[in-house]
């Protein structure tokens, strides 16, 4: 005898997979998928000790401590605690830097990009003010 499911079984699966669609999304649980900026507006201290040691980021601009300004590229997640950050020169033609954002404890931990390989000896700490 074969056993097939009913209408009712259908339905109170797809309602039961739907609901827990909706809560993993919410929550985050595969990734942002709605571009949530990685690191948000606001005014930053870093440990760096060069033109990064101030940064100010607003929406589709990135100023730095000297002054610079840039145009954000490219500003979010990647998965729950990593994601990117590209930025493109205003003044200096065309230019652009990439930076491999993991987020940590204090703030957000930013490795410059070099040869398609996060640089890990030259990163520094952007903080949570």
């Amino acid at each position: 005898m074969k056993k097939t499911l009913g209408i009712i079984q259908v339905l109170a699966i797809l309602v039961i997979g739907i609901m827990i669609g909706a809560f993993a999304e919410r929550s985050h649980v595969f990734g942002y998928a709605d571009n949530t900026p990685i690191i948000p507006n606001g005014t930053y201290q870093t440990t760096n000790t060069s033109a990064w040691k101030k940064m100010v980021v607003d929406g589709s601009e990135v100023t730095n401590a000297k002054g610079n300004d840039f145009v954000v590229v490219d500003n979010r997640f990647t998965n729950r605690t990593r994601g990117r950050l590209v930025l493109a020169s205003k003044d200096k033609g065309n230019r652009s830097w990439s930076y491999y954002i993991a987020k940590i404890k204090e703030g957000w931990r930013v490795s410059p990009i070099i040869d398609g390989e996060p640089d890990h000896d030259s990163d520094f700490i952007v903080y949570i003010n």
